[in-house]
């Protein structure tokens, strides 16, 4: 399955959920994700499918002023 991960297209196993895919890429924590450009609450991740050309943006918080 092909995905767009922070701007770039990932081929992967076919993950039914977001935390599968989210396990599947393990990214450094902490992290927010946003699916095809809306906000997923992390109590969503097991419940929200993964479908081929989804766009998932995996962010990290960033310090400064």
């Amino acid at each position: 399955m092909s995905v767009l991960v922070n701007g770039r297209v990932q081929n992967l196993p076919e993950p039914p959920t977001l935390a599968a895919l989210l396990v599947a890429l393990a990214p450094s924590i902490p992290f927010a994700v946003a699916c095809n450009g809306e906000f997923i609450p992390r109590a969503s991740y097991a419940g929200c499918e993964v479908r081929p050309g989804d766009r998932i943006d995996i962010v990290h918080p960033a310090a400064g002023g």
